[in-house]
């Protein structure tokens, strides 16, 4: 015990600041349905586990200041770790907003933009793309990107040599790429169901068209989302492989 509080105690703390990074923004650790109170314990039980194979030591007399800037660099790299797993599905919450608002399910926020309300349709997407993501255990390789990113980032590096900002910005760049691959396929056909419903009030005055459009709009919203199913649970696969593999490769494994 002593031996522990003397070498490993310091380099335990910094573990855990980086851990609890990545549970702060990285998809399934940092969701709101798990309590606060869990993820406390779950980060230190993670933390915990890497005790056995962590080669480094920090001594108790190791610098305040320095010991202060390592738990920040840690704990940022944890958080943009979590951060470029969690942007693809940022992308699919970001296409279920499109759908939600082409729709008319979005009306509300749009005639009052200060209202909170969670989109449904972005929940929506967001919850099979998690569900995708877990399911080909995401979560778990995530986990294993941390613990092997000790290996090639210790606990006292600076992040200055890590090119983090290229990172996001691609990762960001193709969390929109996917809004738009989900999105458009709702807006292409909301478009031809508008022009349908602006040539039928020119033939049929005496109609309508407002009442008519939106249960229409709505109508065949919900088909075209229940035929594209197949087709979101294929790509979220992709996207979260493709996401674990550029994790990997980031870390250089």
């Amino acid at each position: 015990m002593y031996e522990f509080v003397q070498e490993k105690f310091l380099a335990w703390t910094l573990v855990l600041t980086r851990v609890a990074g990545m549970f702060t923004v990285a998809p399934f650790f940092g969701d709101w349905f798990i309590p606060a109170q869990i993820k406390v314990l779950l980060a230190i039980f993670l933390s915990w586990l890497v005790l056995p194979n962590l080669q480094e030591s920090i001594s108790l007399n190791f610098p305040i200041l320095t010991l202060v800037l390592s738990m920040v660099n840690n704990y940022l790299y944890g958080l943009i770790i979590g951060l470029i797993a969690l942007l693809p599905l940022i992308g699919l919450s970001l296409a279920g907003e499109i759908f939600g608002t082409q729709m008319g399910f979005a009306m509300s926020s749009v005639l009052d933009p200060q209202r909170e309300e969670v989109p449904l349709h972005g929940e929506l997407l967001y919850t099979v793309g998690l569900f995708v993501f877990v399911t080909i255990k995401g979560h778990l390789l995530l986990y294993q990107s941390i613990v092997d990113s000790l290996k090639h980032f210790s606990l006292t590096s600076s992040l200055m040599g890590l090119n983090f900002m290229s990172a996001l910005i691609e990762k960001t760049g193709e969390s929109f790429i996917v809004a738009l691959k989900f999105g458009v396929p709702l807006i292409g056909f909301m478009l031809v169901v508008s022009i349908a419903l602006g040539i039928l009030s020119r033939l049929v005055p005496q109609m309508n068209v407002f009442m008519v459009g939106l249960p229409l709009k709505v109508l065949v919203g919900m088909l075209l989302m229940v035929g594209l199913i197949p087709v979101w649970a294929e790509m979220s696969v992709q996207l979260a492989e493709k996401t674990i593999n550029f994790i990997e490769f980031f870390l250089g494994r």
